[in-house]
């Protein structure tokens, strides 16, 4: 079960439940199959087949529990789940858990940054409209509405978007006020979140 996995990485069952409990532990919250899935594949950590195999052991074994987490079926680690976390973590090479916790931290991020804001995109007579929206308390933050030609156009902006809000909000403050002084600086995120 070594298929599409790098080299360095777990390969065994055992290892693999031990990178899937120490990866939720360091999560702190709830995450779905898919989330874990899209980590651990993005990176080549584990092989996708023996990933789903190793969840099922875990969820029939009772190491990780059923959570429902913003409408979407999550599971979250028992107490057994954290103790082999604990007890193993240790035996996991230090690049696959730096990798591992890196990459399911951009997910997160990621799916509740879509989840707290909106992005529209529709078609329109001549082109496409793209509507970004910040919400908050009440009224939206920002809401902006850009028409582009492409579709591709507009993927690219919901992209940049999501991946710092408030780099957008910031601008658009900064420009339509001419207050740069309240917004600090207009400084780009490292991170992108779409990277693998």
């Amino acid at each position: 079960m070594t298929e599409g996995v790098r080299p360095g990485s777990v390969t065994t069952s055992h290892e693999v439940m031990i990178l899937i409990c120490y990866l939720m532990e360091q999560a702190g919250q709830p995450v779905s199959f898919k989330e874990l899935g899209a980590a651990l594949q993005g990176q080549e950590l584990v092989n996708y087949f023996q990933f789903a195999e190793t969840m099922e052991s875990l969820r029939r074994t009772g190491h990780i529990l059923p959570r429902e987490y913003h409408g979407e079926q999550c599971f979250v680690l028992s107490e057994e789940g954290r103790r082999v976390s604990r007890t193993f973590e240790a035996g996991l090479p230090p690049a696959v858990r730096e990798r591992a916790t890196g990459a399911l931290e951009r997910i997160l991020t990621l799916v509740r940054r879509q989840r707290e804001n909106r992005v529209d995109i529709r078609q329109v007579e001549d082109g496409w409209q793209i509507t970004l929206t910040i919400p908050d308390i009440g009224s939206d933050l920002l809401s902006v509405t850009i028409f582009m030609p492409t579709r591709r156009e507009c993927e690219a902006i919901r992209r940049r978007f999501l991946n710092d809000p408030m780099l957008t909000y910031k601008g658009v403050f900064a420009l339509l006020t001419g207050d740069t002084q309240t917004v600090g600086e207009l400084v780009e995120s490292q991170q992108d979140l779409f990277s693998d």
